[in-house]
This record gives structure tokens, C-alpha cells and sequence, in this order.
């Protein structure tokens, strides 16, 4: 697992693929490809304020929450976990 902090969120709806853009611990920033509205979804359950009227993300919401990730074969998000949660 890796950890980073979000800076933000891109999705589109109509591709089915979203990023997060995160800041790693050294420093260096990462884009991790996701599946659009599972990520959201997982997003709004885990920070709270990123689904807004109309269905739509706030990209801004989760900025600054650090997650543990994991990515699966082909790069693409696997699992995230808050970090309060990790007790990290």
C-alpha cells in the first residue's frame, strides 16, 4: 500500500474513468486512474460533502485527506482507506 494526500478529483461520466491526483509523501505527485462513479461514491462515504445536487462531484471536497491506496495489476485504483482509519 501506498499513501497520499488528495489534491483532487477528475471524472467523466459519460468514459466511466475518473483520477485522483495525489500528493505522495516525498513530495511527488501521482494521478491514479479510477472507475468514475465507484470512486465517487467511496469518496463521499469515507469524507463526507463530495456528492452534490444534481449528482455531481465536488472535487474539491476530500483536498487535503490522506488515504493508504492500492492499485491493482493494470494501475488502476484497487481500494482506499482514510488514513484516521489505517491509524496512520
Amino acid at each position: 500500500m501506498e499513501s497520499g494526500k488528495i489534491l483532487g478529483f477528475r471524472g467523466n461520466w459519460s468514459s466511466g474513468i475518473g483520477h485522483l491526483l495525489l500528493e505522495k509523501e516525498d513530495g511527488g505527485l501521482v494521478h491514479v486512474p479510477c472507475e468514475n462513479a465507484p470512486t465517487v461514491r467511496a469518496l463521499e462515504r469515507a469524507f463526507g460533502g463530495f456528492i452534490t445536487p444534481g449528482h455531481t462531484a465536488n472535487g474539491a471536497g476530500p483536498v487535503g485527506q490522506w488515504i493508504r491506496y492500492e492499485l491493482d495489476d493494470i494501475g488502476m485504483l484497487d481500494g482506499f482507506t482514510p488514513c484516521a482509519e489505517a491509524g496512520l
